[in-house]
């Protein structure tokens, strides 16, 4: 097993037995969706339903599969989008983030259409729009994506300070699907003021995901750092050299980096009023033989 997938397991496995996760970010839409599903069984249209229609319905998703571009929308505007699909009478359709609201909306058997609100806390990633059907059918689709970042001072019980801001100004589309954007770490030891270790990281996501669960009133934000790279991109190929050059001369020399340091994936769980909690997945040796940083602070949102 790599080291990069140990420390994704050790966090996992710390956060799973910490608490018990709500996807709060989405408790309205869950709790109207159960209720449109449980309503949908006493209508005429599924009553009608043989069991082979019923199981093939389960498997199509009313919108249909286009090359719809997702738009960027910072939080605290607002957008209008227009998708299609094949949507019979009694559908709904529902924002799947309870933080972006529908107004406006017009619905026919072939498209529907509104304008999407999103809060001005509202953090990054996609919004997608649920269709529930009375026949079994139900799908989602991504239609825009809150493009935005945060700046975030966190500390430890141990003293350990970690400095987080973005890269980018702006998530990078790499497709209809996927999103991406950059942050820096410095990582700082009790009572020093120079970084003893700086990282770059993704924040991404994916149109086919949910909100990542949390048990706080927002999603779970994630930041997967290279513990293998200290170096800011314009520096990684000087980087590379002095890497390759180290383990010529000590091959063992990476292997106790990722041991002794090795932090990497960051999940973060923030709360109202700009305060945020969360774990750092790191190596085996690091803070104590604890493998991880527990960490609390703040989050600024700087676009």
């Amino acid at each position: 097993m790599g080291q990069r997938a140990f420390v994704r397991i050790v966090v996992f496995a710390a956060v799973a037995g910490a608490t018990a996760l709500s996807a709060q970010v989405t408790t309205t839409f869950r709790a109207e969706r159960e209720r449109l599903e449980k309503a949908a069984y006493d209508m005429p249209a599924h009553k009608k339903l043989t069991e082979g229609e019923i199981l093939h319905n389960r498997m199509v998703n009313p919108f249909k599969a286009s090359d719809l571009k997702v738009q960027k929308v910072l939080p605290g505007s607002s957008v209008s989008v227009t998708v299609s699909g094949d949507f019979p009478a009694g559908t709904a359709v529902l924002s799947e983030r309870d933080g972006v609201t529908l107004s406006g909306a017009a619905l026919t058997t072939t498209s529907y259409s509104a304008r999407l609100t999103i809060a001005p806390d509202e953090g990054p990633g996609f919004v997608r729009l649920w269709a529930i059907t009375q026949v079994e059918k139900a799908g989602a689709t991504a239609v825009a994506f809150v493009d935005t970042f945060y700046r975030f001072n966190l500390k430890s019980p141990e003293g350990y300070t970690v400095k987080i801001a973005p890269i980018d100004k702006t998530f990078t589309m790499l497709d209809s699907r996927h999103a991406e954007g950059r942050y820096r770490a410095e990582f700082f030891k009790p009572g020093e003021e120079k970084p003893f270790e700086t990282l770059t990281g993704s924040q991404a996501f994916e149109s086919g995901d949910a909100p990542f669960a949390s048990h706080t009133p927002y999603a779970r934000l994630d930041i997967d750092f290279d513990p293998e790279s200290d170096a800011p991109p314009q520096d990684i190929q000087k980087a590379l050299e002095e890497m390759a050059k180290a383990l010529q001369a000590d091959p063992a020399s990476l292997n106790k980096k990722m041991d002794d340091f090795g932090c990497g994936l960051l999940q973060m769980y923030p709360n109202k009023g700009g305060t945020v909690e969360g774990n750092i997945g790191c190596g085996q040796n690091f803070n104590n033989g604890t493998g991880m940083l527990r960490v609390t602070g703040t989050m600024t949102q700087v676009r």
